[in-house]
């Protein structure tokens, strides 16, 4: 989906469909290997919490040893900051930062809740800058896409704190949903949802998308939103399954942002 997301923004960029080049392609790999990288590096800190919440991932299960998990993501960190070079300076900068920003959740920023909420929607929504950049055309609808991208993430990451609690709570994870019950954080996590459906419009007065190819892709798309937002707030029993469901309206929304951008 990152590697989907940066071709999307590349094609918003450019304003037509685009055979990836040199460049774009030098894109999809550091999106795809920092991408890898953050998750591997959030495992092998999350090894005691994933005990409990994936007791059948590589290293709970101990099918992957630590030292080897290791080796692993720094082969990814490598590979993503080299190809991130071949792109530019600028490039290679945000994709360092993407590294550190990576190792310092997993570390200690995952542990005070809401700021790691943040951190992790940083690097998910970056997609849509970092191929501005590569393209030279950072257009005011990609910083949209770019903020729809980080507070429905931001939404999903808050209702993940309902859905792990007990497993959070091995390493004293202060989720919202830990320190403020599960009740309030299926209504912060809803009310960061309901804010990117609320401003999901914005494109079609900004331009660089067809109003008629967005508009009819993004209403579906918000209704998925809205529907789970729904579910959850009905039980925080849903957060387990709303987790995973919020999956299809994410991509549902880069397929508005494609469609808008071709038709």
């Amino acid at each position: 989906m990152m590697v989907f997301a940066l071709y999307i923004a590349a094609v918003v960029a450019k304003r037509g469909l685009l055979f990836p080049d040199f460049r774009l392609i030098a894109g999809f790999v550091t999106a795809f290997t920092l991408t890898a990288f953050a998750m591997v590096v959030n495992d092998i800190y999350d090894i005691e919490v994933d005990k409990v919440n994936e007791p059948d991932r590589p290293l709970p299960s101990g099918e992957l040893s630590l030292k080897s998990a290791a080796i692993y993501a720094a082969c990814l960190a490598f590979l993503g900051v080299l190809f991130s070079l071949i792109d530019g300076y600028t490039e290679f900068a945000l994709a360092s930062v993407s590294v550190l920003l990576s190792i310092l959740y997993s570390k200690s920023l995952k542990l005070l809740g809401l700021v790691g909420n943040i951190a992790v929607s940083y690097n998910v929504a970056l997609p849509f800058l970092y191929a501005g950049i590569i393209e030279g055309e950072v257009r005011p609808t990609l910083f949209i896409f770019f903020l729809l991208a980080f507070l429905s993430n931001t939404g999903r990451e808050v209702i993940k704190g309902i859905a792990e609690l007990k497993g959070d709570s091995v390493r004293r994870v202060k989720t919202i949903a830990a320190t403020k019950g599960a009740s309030f954080a299926a209504k912060v996590g809803a009310l960061f949802s309901l804010f990117a459906v609320f401003l999901s419009p914005l494109p079609l007065f900004l331009g660089g998308v067809s109003r008629i190819g967005y508009a009819v892709p993004i209403v579906f798309t918000d209704a998925l939103f809205v529907y789970l937002v729904l579910m959850l707030l009905r039980s925080t029993q849903n957060a387990t399954k709303v987790k995973r469901l919020y999956k299809i309206p994410m991509l549902a929304a880069l397929l508005s942002f494609l469609i808008g951008a071709l038709v």
